[in-house]
Parts: C-alpha cells; structure tokens; sequence
C-alpha cells in the first residue's frame, strides 16, 4: 500500500464553488484513513470515511467504510444526525497536484470525488478530531 505524502491534509473545493450552494473538503490522515465532505447552504451534511492508497503515481482508490448524513452546525460538525451506517464504495481516479494560477495548491482529480474535480490546499496539519463526524464515531 503506497500513500503519497502530498495528499495528507485537508482540501476544500471552496475556492473553485463560486455561485455554488454546495462545498465539499476531504481529509487524508497519513495513515491511511480520511473522510470526505459534502454540504450544502440549505443545511445538509454528509460524511463518508474511507481507506485511501494510490496504487501507482497519480492514481487514488479511496475505499468507502461508513457515512453519516444529517444537518450541520457552525464552525464544523453534525447539528442533527438522520442516518449512520457501514457502507462500501470504491473510487478510482487519477489524480495530480500543482498551482492553480492563483493562491492554492490545487488537486484535480480526473473523476469527481464528492461532486467536483477541483479542491485547494487549506492546509497540512490534520487530525483525526478535524473529521466533522468524530464526535459521533471516534476513530480507534
């Protein structure tokens, strides 16, 4: 299993969503594990933890385990649950990292992850109690 270190930390497709109402951020823990972010202005909020490894360079698989959908509360996290469950998904894209012309590092994706191919570099440092459903399954 090879991780690539470029990938660990979070990224926000924020940047790329103007006009959007919905956002999405991944979270690559260098250990293998992460989540993915969906939410909406309306509200909505889904989590989906997966196992993530890139089988060769500029490839990805990330392995879906669980998720979590409800309604979200500020600054980050669930305000009300409506569904928790195992679940298993596989994606697999490829991938690459460089600037994008402006002030991110951006990562482009050749297939969707989330809803888009698009997400900016909001930062290196990541734990897993950065995970938006951490207070609902801790990590072991």
């Amino acid at each position: 299993m090879t991780l690539d270190p470029a990938l660990i930390g979070h990224w926000s497709s924020l940047p790329y969503d103007t006009g959007a109402i919905e956002t999405s951020d991944l979270g690559f823990l260098p250990d293998g594990r992460g989540w993915s972010v969906w939410s909406s202005a309306s509200g909505g909020l889904h989590v989906a933890r997966f196992r993530w490894f890139c089988p060769e360079a500029g490839r990805l698989e990330l392995h879906e385990q669980w998720h979590a959908s409800g309604t979200w509360a500020a600054p980050e996290g669930f305000a009300s649950v409506d569904e928790t469950s195992h679940s298993e998904g596989l994606v697999r894209t490829g991938y690459a990292i460089g600037g994008d012309g402006g002030d991110y590092a951006a990562l482009r994706f050749t297939r969707p992850v989330e809803f888009t191919d698009a997400y900016a570099r909001r930062g290196t440092a990541i734990a897993p109690t950065d995970d938006p459903s951490y207070e609902l399954l801790p990590y072991t």
